[in-house]
């Protein structure tokens, strides 16, 4: 099965704790087709602006998705110095984004459409950035690894990738 760049990417991203900025940036249409994107649906515009209108941010998501990682990979002291930089990009990605993403909800209602596909173009673009800072940080973490950790650290790339779906059917149960 090949798999875009864009899917890779989202697909990242997710692991991140970003995949509802990534779904929400991301055009109607564009990726999987079957994907019902929460910025297309009544129900996603109405959260989407619940949670700009309260001040809701990714921030505390991320943290809470760094904390678990963390865990996960099972980080050493000796590691901690390359954990650090990675989570401090991700968390600095995480605080980017939203303020993106904020400013695109305060000016949604006034729009046009080529103004709204223009935005997705600039989300996605400084998505694609983001991504960018966030591979040399990961990789310095992922080369201080031990091959255990580098298999969780695959396999929960892999799951993620796959929206969670074999974890959540317990395909992997028992591994550890």
């Amino acid at each position: 099965m090949r798999t875009s760049i864009r899917q890779t990417v989202f697909a990242t991203t997710a692991m991140l704790g970003l995949s509802g900025f990534a779904a929400m940036a991301a055009p109607p249409g564009a990726g999987d087709p079957t994907r019902v994107h929460a910025s297309t649906t009544p129900s996603g515009q109405a959260a989407t602006q619940t949670r700009a209108a309260t001040g809701h941010s990714m921030e505390g998501t991320i943290q809470q998705r760094v904390a678990d990682l963390r865990a996960k990979l099972q980080i050493t002291p000796a590691q901690q110095p390359q954990w650090d930089q990675f989570a401090q990009v991700m968390l600095d990605n995480a605080k980017g984004t939203d303020e993106r993403f904020q400013q695109r909800v305060r000016t949604m209602p006034t729009m046009s459409a080529a103004e709204n596909m223009q935005s997705y173009a600039q989300l996605s673009a400084a998505h694609a950035q983001d991504m960018q800072k966030l591979v040399p940080a990961f990789q310095a973490l992922y080369a201080t690894m031990t091959d255990r950790q580098k298999g969780t650290a695959d396999q929960v790339f892999r799951d993620d990738a796959h929206g969670g779906d074999h974890a959540r059917r317990g395909e992997h149960a028992g591994r550890g």
